[in-house]
């Protein structure tokens, strides 16, 4: 809403609210009025395949240290995904990788959300190459824009805010989308995934080329 009060007043038309890496708590492209956005970011294509999609874009090298963000779309297969992305600075940044899923019931385990669709259970995982991340997961919460959805103009209804937070120059953070059965195995820059007689596996900073 463009005349909502406090943190409402545009609330939801932030970058933080999004399905994206959010770097220093900045939006991509700078506001400037209600209905103004300056330093506009400017997106590539840089692959664009059967099964697998990547792309950049500018909006964060506008820091005084400018950082590149790249992001790889992977299709697994029925309903399987892997998404990586990876940020390049040099000096330390606060990249938060943000995730916003509908309001289902779900069952919190280390670094994994299960979503529950009648008797099925979705599986989404994240995790960071290397260094220390935080976990969390938020609904709807009463003092801030985090863990709402809006599908209309001046409505808003709760959703589930999944981030994974850390403190690096560089990082390489992945997402897996999938089935409660699934096994995702990481050891330093390989991920495996597997289930019954079928896996993948993938070099994630290779996919950064």
């Amino acid at each position: 809403m463009y005349s909502g009060e406090s943190f409402w007043r545009n609330g939801l038309a932030h970058t933080s609210v999004h399905n994206t890496v959010i770097v220093d708590h900045q939006d991509q492209m700078k506001m400037v009025s209600r209905f103004i956005w300056m330093n506009w970011a400017k997106g590539k294509v840089l692959r664009h395949g059967d099964q697998i999609w990547q792309g950049e874009h500018d909006g964060y090298r506008r820091l005084n240290d400018p950082v590149n963000h790249k992001r790889t779309v992977i299709s697994l297969g029925e309903d399987r995904w892997l998404i990586v992305d990876h940020l390049d600075g040099k000096q330390v940044h606060h990249y938060s990788l943000h995730w916003l899923l509908s309001d289902l019931p779900y069952e919190e385990q280390e670094n994994v959300i299960l979503l529950s669709v009648g008797a099925l259970k979705y599986k989404m995982q994240v995790g960071v190459v290397q260094g220390q991340s935080t976990f969390s997961i938020l609904r709807g919460d009463e003092n801030s824009t985090r863990g709402w959805r809006s599908r209309y103009y001046g409505q808003k209804e709760p959703a589930l805010s999944v981030t994974l937070e850390t403190d690096q120059p560089r990082v390489c953070l992945w997402t897996y989308f999938g089935l409660e059965t699934d096994n995702i195995d990481v050891m330093g820059e390989t991920l495996n995934v597997s289930s019954g007689d079928w896996n993948a596996q993938f070099n994630l900073n290779e996919l950064m080329k």
